[in-house]
């Protein structure tokens, strides 16, 4: 196994257990009207969650390839999931009353943060340490 295949299935792995809390997450967000806050329709915020698969989907693609800029997709997306929950969620979470769905919800995003940093720091790495090999 070369160096950058190593460094993609690191990061694909790290994806795929980032995808497992996100979706389930985005559930959470449409049963507690997170979408309405934003001034989004119900349609809208499905677009959005559509284009939003659509995008992951491809830099996962090119991140399997090991292409570098892969890594800058994926390093992004968890990036930006793990902003958006320290954000939006973790200050209502800190609070006395109980959070949505209780446990349940709470370990979304805290699987969601933890997992999101570790993808967004592995595919830093991944895109310092390896070669170029494809576009």
């Amino acid at each position: 196994m070369t160096t950058d295949s190593k460094w993609s299935n690191r990061v694909v792995a790290l994806g795929l257990v980032m995808v497992t809390f996100a979706y389930p997450h985005l559930i959470d967000d449409f049963l507690y009207y997170v979408p309405q806050e934003f001034g989004l329709t119900n349609q809208v915020a499905q677009v959005l969650a559509g284009l939003f698969s659509f995008v992951l989907f491809a830099v996962f693609c090119a991140a399997v390839r090991g292409n570098r800029w892969g890594y800058v997709g994926t390093g992004f997306m968890g990036g930006f999931l793990a902003l958006a929950v320290l954000l939006k969620h973790v200050p209502k979470m800190l609070l006395p009353e109980p959070y949505w769905s209780g446990g349940f919800s709470e370990t979304l995003n805290w699987g969601l943060l933890v997992s999101g940093c570790a993808l967004m720091i592995v595919s830093i790495l991944a895109f310092q340490q390896t070669t170029d090999r494809g576009s």
